[in-house]
Order: structure tokens, then sequence, then C-alpha cells
């Protein structure tokens, strides 16, 4: 299948608005209430963007926004702010999910209204302008708006016969933007964890590990967050892990504290690739650089990357959710906890434990899913890929802080969750 094959979906209460021609597929969208948006009160651009057509000084700041796409520009601010904020692996995903869908429906949205490119460009760049500004409230919001802005006055600078339907697109962007917004105000992940509801009175349950020996674990609601594709968290799940304490268990444990023993400087060096913990781009970041430059490689139009990505980080983000439910579940222990007290008391693991249960390994999960997509869009590159998906997930053996089956059965969840994402968009 090649990417522009992909289609999204429209989710079945509103499917009432689905229009169908006998020639032209309708478009679909990750928000459904795109179809109901109106741009046609933008009748002017926001600012006299035509007066930059002609001033001198114009030649480096519409290169600087035309010279490559807004997946490009957007992406990488995302990646820049998420390192900058120390952002966690889980809200990082759900910041790229939201920013990637915000862009993939303004831009669609102006698509399937009959605007041209700029105007489709520019309702990304709006989109995505307004999205960041909502995930980083700590930047300047003016900043935000700028950037915005002089995207617009690149557009229109470079092709001013287009100024009204940019317009439009802007309008377009903002309309799908307050839309994304209000999904992440209502997708659960503002809700406050009553660590009362922990559960208590068995034996071997996950607790803090060095050296942050943190008190309450990361995360415990995000296996009930508002998934994209899936029903919930718990529609795919993995198997139920060994039992604590069980034969199966403790061989386990064992095969990571001699890995650790013996780590090779290739094992130390998948480990320190993939560790990418919180001030970082993160693995769901990461794996959005590898679908960009995949992308690159492969020459893929503009429209191409906002399904691209858009459904990348959807699966990524459903795969998370599920992965976090799986996790809260069991609440596995750390292989240091069950190392230290049952094998060897001065293990430390090679990398920092996450503050979290063990099963399942969430970079396997998150890997698994990605792998998925992107061999979907680039078949050619699959060996390629799923190497990339196998590393992340041993890289957790080596850096001492999942067990094997952590790795293999969140590598497994995965894939499961990526080819259902991507069933559900044909």
């Amino acid at each position: 299948m090649t990417p522009t094959t992909i289609q999204h979906p429209i989710l079945a209460l509103f499917l009432f608005f689905q229009a169908v021609s006998s020639s032209t597929a309708a478009i679909a969208y990750w928000l459904p209430e795109v179809q109901k948006l109106d741009p046609k009160f933008a009748s002017v651009p926001s600012i006299q963007l035509e007066e930059a057509a002609v001033h001198p000084a114009a030649t480096t700041w519409e290169t600087h926004w035309t010279g490559q796409s807004a997946t490009e520009r957007w992406n990488g601010e995302a990646s820049r702010l998420i390192v900058k904020y120390r952002v966690n692996p889980l809200r990082s995903v759900r910041i790229l999910a939201l920013l990637h869908v915000a862009m993939h429906d303004a831009g669609s949205r102006a698509a399937e209204l009959g605007l041209k490119q700029p105007a489709q460009s520019a309702a990304t760049h709006v989109a995505a302008s307004k999205m960041l500004a909502h995930f980083f409230p700590l930047e300047s919001p003016e900043r935000f708006e700028a950037m915005g802005e002089s995207a617009l006055a690149a557009l229109t600078a470079t092709q001013a016969e287009h100024a009204h339907d940019i317009a439009q697109g802007a309008s377009i962007g903002r309309g799908v933007a307050r839309l994304a917004m209000l999904r992440a105000l209502n997708d659960g992940a503002d809700e406050v964890w009553d660590a009362r509801t922990r559960p208590s009175g068995k034996p071997d349950l996950w607790r803090g590990t060095p050296p942050l020996d943190s008190a309450h674990p990361q995360e415990p609601l995000a296996g009930a967050w508002q998934t994209w594709a899936l029903k919930n968290g718990s529609e795919i799940h993995p198997p139920t892990p060994p039992t604590p304490g069980s034969d199966a268990f403790l061989l386990a444990a064992k095969e990571v504290l001699e890995v650790n023993r013996h780590l090779t400087a290739e094992q130390k060096r998948i480990a320190e690739y993939w560790h990418l913990d919180q001030g970082t781009v993160t693995p769901p970041g990461l794996w959005n650089q590898k679908a960009r430059e995949l992308a690159d490689r492969h020459k893929l139009s503009e429209k191409e990357r906002l399904r691209l990505l858009s459904t990348l980080n959807v699966a990524m983000m459903d795969a998370s959710i599920a992965c976090w439910h799986a996790k809260y579940t069991w609440w596995v222990q750390r292989p240091v906890t069950v190392i230290q007290e049952r094998l060897d008391k001065t293990f430390m693991p090679y990398l920092v434990t996450p503050p979290h249960p063990s099963y399942v390994s969430g970079h396997a999960t998150v890997s698994g899913a990605a792998a998925e997509i992107l061999k979907r869009f680039f078949p050619e590159d699959a060996r390629q890929i799923d190497g990339w998906a196998e590393d992340a997930a041993l890289s957790r053996l080596y850096g001492g802080i999942h067990y094997r089956f952590d790795n293999e059965a969140g590598l497994t969840l995965g894939r499961r969750i990526g080819k259902t994402v991507l069933e559900r968009l044909q």
C-alpha cells in the first residue's frame, strides 16, 4: 500500500456528516467535528500580508517558512520544546499526536473545501502554532502567534494571488485547533490519582527503586486516557506475566543480572542510544525523527507527511495507553528490586530505572506500534525498521531495567496495536 491510500476514520457518531461522491472518496478526519467547520467568515487576511511581497528583506523569512514542509518545521519545534521542558514519554506522545492530528485535519478540511495548496499550508501552520501555545504555556504565547503569522505572511508574499484563500485556510486552522484543544481537555490526562487506590496486602508489588526511590508511580491513570483508534486501553492486552516468586520469574531476573555483569560495548551503545528519558526527545520523539528521515529519503508530499505523522503518533499514543493499562493491572516489580533482595544486594542496573511498574516495557510497546506504521508507509525499509524496534526492546534488558518477558510482550503488544490502527484506517 502506498502512503496516499491510507485514510483516517470518522467516528460512528458523526458518520451522518460523511459526504461520498461517485468519483472522489470522501476525506476523513481524526477529529470528526472538523467536517462542520465553515471558513466563510474569514474574508481578509488578519494582517496586510500583501505588503510583504515587495519588502526587500522578505527573501530570508520567505525561505525560512516556505523552504521546508510544515510538518518538518513544527515537528522539530515540538521536539525542541519536549526536550526543554523535560516532558515524560507519555506526555510527549500525547502532544505529538494532538499536534499532528490538528495539522492533518486542518489541511484535509482546506482541501475538501477546494482551497489550493497555499491555503492548506496556512491551515496546518496555524493549527500547529495554536496547539504548541496550548501545550507549552510557559513559553510566550506571542511567540507562537508570531510564528503562525510569519508563516501566513511568507505564503502570501510568495503567492499573493491566493491571499483570500490563505486567510480562509488560517481560519480553518484556528477552528481545528480549538476542536483538538477541546479533546485534550477531556481525554482524561488531567485527572489526579488518588494514592489510596493503590493495591495493598499483596506481596511482590512494585515499589520505588534506587536511586530515585519514588514514593508514587509515574502516570498511574494513563491506562484510562482516551484512545484514538482502539476502543480503550484494555481492548488489546498482553498475556499474564510470570507469577512473582515463581521459577520463571526468578530465572528472568537472573538473566538481567548476568547480562548486566557482562555487557559488551555494543550492548552499552544500544542501551544508551534508546535510553531517552526525560530531558530528551523521548522514544516517541525519536520515532518521529526516523519517520521524517524516511519521508525525506522517499520524497513524500506534504499531504503524505501529514498522514504519516498523524498515523504514527496516534498509534504510539494508543500503544502507550495500552501499555500503561497493563502496568497498573499487574504492578510488577522492577528487576533491581528482585535482584537486590534475592540475588545480589549490591546490584545496580546500567541505566536508571523509571518510576513505574515493569510489565510491559513502554519502549518496546511504542516501538512495536511505530514499526508497523512505518513499514506500511515504507515497505522497502521493513527490515531496517524492524531492527530498530528490536533494538529498542532489547535496550531495556541491556540497561538492566526490564526482564526479557517485559520486552517481548511489549513488542508483540505494540505490533498488534499498530496493525489494528492500520486496519481501522482502511
